[in-house]
C-alpha cells in the first residue's frame, strides 16, 4: 500500500441541536434497541410490570410459575373464571434470538405434564424473548408439521429436563399427535412493547416522557356538603374575617362578588390539582412520590409566607397563593404537565390535609 491509496477521514456526521436531556444521558435510545440489551433481571422486571399493567387486565386472572419446576408453564393468564382455559407466555431471556435448542425441553416438559394429568393444553403458547425469534424457530411455527417432526428428532437429546418421566413412548407419542401445533406462537418484541407502552411502568422502563394525555377535570356544580371539606371550611372563615361577617353558604358568597369569584378559581384549582394526582397515578408505576414530593415543594416554598402576620386571613390566601403560582418546578416526573392551577390547588391540598390553615 502507497499513500495514494490512503484518504482524508470524513467529520462525523452531526448530531444537531442537542436538548439539555441528551447533554446529560446521551441520545435516546429507541425502545426496541433497548428490550436487546437488557438484563436477564430487568427482563423479568419488564415481565412483571407487563403482567402488573397489561395482562391483567386482559385476563380474568393472571399467574407466574416460580423456579425452574416450572412444569413446562411460565406466565398463566386464564380465560375463564373456573380457570380451564389459558394461555400460556414462555418468557425467556438470552443473548441471541430464540432458537429451537432454547425450547424443546421447554415443550417436552409441557406434552409430559399434560399428558400425566397436571394440567391441560393452553389455549396458545406464546414465547417471549427480547432479542426475538431466529430465522430457524420462525420457520417452524409457520410449519407445524415440521415443527412437530424437529420436536421428534430432537426429543432425545432434551428429555431429562424436569422432574417426571419423559421418554417418547408410543402412547406420549400418540398423545401429541392429536395435538394442533397451531396453537404454539410468538409475541414479537415490538408488540410486547406496544403492550408495555399502555401500563404506567412505561416511561420509567423505557423514557420519552409521559405518554398519556391529562385531560381537564369534570367541575360539578358546588353543594354545602362540600362545607365538610377542611379547605372549603378554611375558605369561608377567610371570607368571614375579612368581611367582619359569618359567612357559610354559597349563596351568602354571592352578595360579595370579588369573593364569590375568588372561591370558584381556588375550587377550581383543587380539582386541578386533585386531576394531577390521579394523572400521576394513571401514568407512573405504583409507589411513585412525584406528586407527593410535588406537594412537599410548595409546601416548603409557601409555609413561612403562609405563617407570615397579615390584616385578615384572605389577604393570607392571596399572598400564600400567589407564591405557590411562582415556583419553579426543575426535577419533579410531573413537571411537562403541571399548571399554574395545579400549584394553588396544591395550597389547599395542604389545608384539607391540615398541614397549612388560612385561620
Amino acid at each position: 500500500m502507497t499513500n495514494t491509496d490512503l484518504k482524508e477521514v470524513e467529520a462525523p456526521k452531526s448530531f444537531g441541536t442537542l436538548t439539555n436531556s441528551e447533554m446529560l444521558t446521551g441520545i435516546p435510545i429507541p425502545p426496541i434497541d433497548r428490550l436487546k440489551i437488557i438484563s436477564s433481571e430487568e427482563f423479568e422486571d419488564l415481565i412483571r410490570e407487563w403482567i402488573a399493567g397489561y395482562c391483567k387486565k386482559k385476563y380474568k386472572s393472571v399467574l407466574k410459575t416460580g423456579g425452574a419446576n416450572d412444569k413446562g408453564r411460565d406466565v398463566v393468564g386464564f380465560i375463564n373464571e373456573e380457570k380451564t382455559v389459558y394461555d400460556n407466555f414462555q418468557c425467556k431471556h438470552y443473548d441471541h434470538p430464540l432458537m429451537p435448542s432454547d425450547i424443546w425441553g421447554e415443550l417436552i416438559k409441557l406434552f409430559c405434564y399434560s399428558k400425566n394429568g397436571d394440567y391441560s393444553l393452553p389455549r396458545k403458547y406464546y414465547f417471549v424473548a427480547p432479542k426475538g425469534l431466529g430465522g430457524t424457530l420462525a420457520g417452524y411455527l409457520s410449519s407445524p408439521t415440521m415443527f412437530k417432526s424437529k420436536l421428534y428428532e430432537n426429543w432425545n437429546s432434551h428429555k431429562n429436563i424436569g422432574v417426571i418421566n419423559s421418554e417418547l413412548t408410543e402412547e406420549l407419542k400418540a398423545y401429541i399427535e392429536t395435538i394442533n401445533f397451531d396453537i404454539f406462537t410468538f409475541l414479537d418484541p415490538q408488540e410486547l412493547i406496544e403492550q408495555h407502552k399502555t401500563t404506567n411502568y412505561y416511561t420509567a422502563r423505557f423514557g420519552g416522557g409521559l405518554l398519556n394525555r391529562r385531560n381537564e377535570p369534570e367541575f360539578l356544580a358546588y353543594t354545602d356538603s362540600e362545607y365538610s371539606l377542611r379547605f372549603i371550611e378554611q375558605l369561608f372563615l377567610a371570607y368571614s374575617d375579612c368581611l367582619k361577617k359569618e359567612i357559610k353558604s354559597i349563596v351568602e358568597l354571592q352578595d360579595y362578588n370579588d369573593h364569590f369569584q375568588h372561591f370558584g378559581r381556588q375550587r377550581s384549582s383543587f380539582y386541578w390539582a386533585e386531576s394531577l394526582n390521579q394523572f400521576s397515578r394513571d401514568s407512573l408505576p405504583d409507589g411513585d412520590r412525584s406528586f407527593e414530593d410535588l406537594k412537599e415543594e410548595i409546601y416548603q416554598g409557601i409555609v413561612d409566607i403562609c405563617l407570615a402576620d397579615y390584616d385578615n386571613a384572605y389577604q393570607k390566601i392571596i399572598k400564600t397563593t400567589l407564591e405557590a403560582s411562582k415556583i419553579s418546578i426543575h426535577s419533579n416526573a410531573l413537571i411537562s404537565v403541571t399548571r399554574v392551577m395545579d400549584k394553588i390547588g396544591l395550597c389547599h391540598h395542604l389545608v384539607n390535609e391540615n398541614k397549612l390553615s388560612w385561620i
